[in-house]
């Protein structure tokens, strides 16, 4: 009989979880097994693997975005094996677990706050109530049926404990994002943050962190999501592991969580040398209004923020996203329009708009009543209202949000974006999301799922009677074209040349060496099916090279191939 089973229940089928394989990392001396399953998947299917563990507890990792299964779950389990153990732990219990351990009788043990050494406490105690007294942080029920809750210590230094990696099957999570955290906890204080309820950094000696580093790079991991809240909060170790890791190379990609502010010129010119894919940046801005920040405790200066950001974008070798959060306190929906101008005018490669959670243990969720925050009582806590942005007001900038990430983020429709915002077409970008939102309402767009080909379609639609749609039609057609689709999509003009035309260039050898190198010893036939010459205006040809406009030129010819590059034909 196992003496745990560890159930994580990921937000994606993408993801791992980081917490239970440290836990299992620490239990070197029990038998562990990870159940690993996402919400997406049927709830009887985990109900039907779980009780086919012969095990003496099952725990489970506790987050917003799986606690009301893990409840469910929990339930039907302790209702079908009463023998078993339950245990909860997680962050979306470690603040309120009396109030949980009276509300859910099928839960046995909820361990607040770092794990690692509290379960291993809890396994070698033999659930005998004496040894129960000793664990910190532990919430239990006494011999006479009374919740207890066990003040908590300091946590355990992270050098103390084993990787999590070292002896699990990486191959089986070769296609996964992989989870990893050279420190725990944070300097600052932002009021919406978990991190800001427990001060203090808990940080792993720099020689594990290459050596753990250069595990993931060597069993080639496709990438690795540090979890460290600010990774940069300690700029001098921050460029010291930027260092190894360019120096090390790799197919890896690691996304860091970074404070803009922080990061100098130093930081910035070693970046520079990072091969492209290496390195990606996730920053959060949150708001550009002074008010707002002051009241949420973040001390960041935007102007250096967005300098920084700009030179970090210059040589196109690291991925930016940019964070924005709707619902903070003091920003309306006017000034959150200009926090969305400020932040996309960096052209980062993915702007995030997020909603204010009020989790718990956090200090917005404490001065709910200060600001009139209505938020939802269930997980993950989301903001409705407050008195300074109402609920339609935000529920239009959800509908925002997901054009955003479709037209935007997405990265599919680059030219058009770019047309849309420089031409000022609209007065600012989110004047034109704002607008294309209504359109997408008014329409029923929202109501059902859209392709690709209906994504630009739709866009083309909605520029059809403006005085630029020519000019934003052939933006879109590149767009299209650039990612391989030959199949137009419906409204838009295809302008290929006369097939005759195409077989006489695809003829001529020097035509295949200089545009179509992929494609040389190739037959015309077999070229044919693969490339797609397109017709543009002599002035978006320009454009695109940068070179000045000829006036005797009409229109300019591209070709494209099905791997999506493409080449001027002169």
């Amino acid at each position: 009989m196992k003496d745990l089973v560890l159930v994580a229940i990921n937000a994606k089928y993408i993801h791992t979880n980081l917490g239970v394989r440290s836990l299992k990392a620490q239990l070197p001396n029990f038998d562990v097994e990870i159940v690993e399953m996402s919400i997406n998947d049927p709830f009887h299917r985990i109900v039907k693997l779980l009780l086919d563990q012969n095990t003496r507890r099952i725990g489970f990792s506790c987050y917003i975005w799986n606690m009301e299964m893990v409840v469910k779950l929990a339930e039907v389990i302790k209702k079908a094996k009463p023998q078993v153990e339950i245990i909860f732990g997680g962050p979306e219990v470690s603040f309120d677990g009396v109030a949980l351990l009276k509300a859910y009788l099928f839960c046995d043990r909820i361990i607040q706050g770092e794990g690692e050494a509290k379960l291993k406490a809890l396994l070698e105690s033999g659930n005998y109530h004496e040894g129960l007294k000793k664990i910190p942080g532990l919430c239990y029920r006494s011999s006479a049926g009374q919740v207890v809750e066990n003040p908590d210590t300091e946590a355990v230094p992270l050098s103390q404990l084993v990787f999590p990696y070292s002896n699990v099957d990486m191959a089986s999570l070769k296609h996964k994002i992989i989870y990893y955290e050279t420190m725990r906890g944070c300097p600052f204080c932002c009021s919406y943050c978990l991190s800001s309820a427990k001060q203090g950094l808990n940080l792993l000696g720099l020689d594990r962190v290459f050596a753990e580093l250069d595990f993931f790079i060597a069993v080639g991991v496709k990438q690795v999501k540090l979890v460290d809240r600010t990774f940069n909060c300690d700029v001098g170790r921050a460029k010291r592991i930027f260092a190894h890791l360019i120096k090390r190379g790799g197919p890896t990609n690691f996304h860091f969580e970074m404070t803009g502010d922080l990061i100098d010129d130093e930081m910035i010119n070693l970046l520079k040398t990072a091969p492209s894919g290496l390195i990606q940046f996730e920053i959060g801005v949150q708001s550009t209004a002074p008010e707002t920040l002051a009241a949420i405790g973040r001390k960041i200066s935007v102007t250096r923020t967005g300098d920084h950001v700009k030179k970090l974008l210059m040589p196109q070798n690291i991925h930016i996203h940019l964070d924005l959060i709707a619902g903070l306190p003091f920003e309306n929906y006017d000034s959150f329009k200009e926090s969305f101008n400020h932040v996309i005018a960096l052209a980062p490669d993915m702007l995030q708009v997020g909603f204010l959670k009020c989790l718990k243990g956090t200090r917005i969720r404490s001065e709910a009543l200060i600001h009139q925050y209505q938020y939802a009582s269930f997980p993950p806590y989301e903001i409705i209202s407050n008195k300074y942005i109402s609920a339609e007001e935000l529920y239009q900038l959800r509908q925002i949000e997901v054009l955003v990430d479709r037209y935007y983020n997405s990265g599919d429709f680059k030219q058009s974006m770019n047309y849309i915002f420089a031409d000022k077409i609209f007065l600012t970008p989110f004047d034109f999301f704002e607008a294309f939102s209504c359109h997408w309402e008014d329409q029923g767009y929202y109501d059902v799922g859209k392709s690709k080909e209906q994504l630009f379609a739709i866009l083309h639609e909605f520029f059809r009677d403006h005085k630029k749609v020519d000019q934003i039609g052939e933006c879109l057609r590149y767009d299209w074209l650039t990612q391989g689709n030959f199949r137009m999509p419906m409204g838009m003009c295809d302008q290929t040349p006369d097939k005759e035309w195409i077989f006489e260039f695809l003829k001529e050898p020097q035509n295949i060496e200089k545009y179509l190198s992929d494609f040389i010893d190739q037959a015309p036939k077999k070229i044919y099916t693969q490339v797609k010459f397109q017709y543009f205006s002599a002035a978006f040809i320009s454009s695109l090279s940068g070179a000045p406009l000829s006036t005797a030129e009409q229109t300019g010819l591209v070709v494209f191939s099905a791997t999506g590059s493409h080449i001027v034909v002169e």
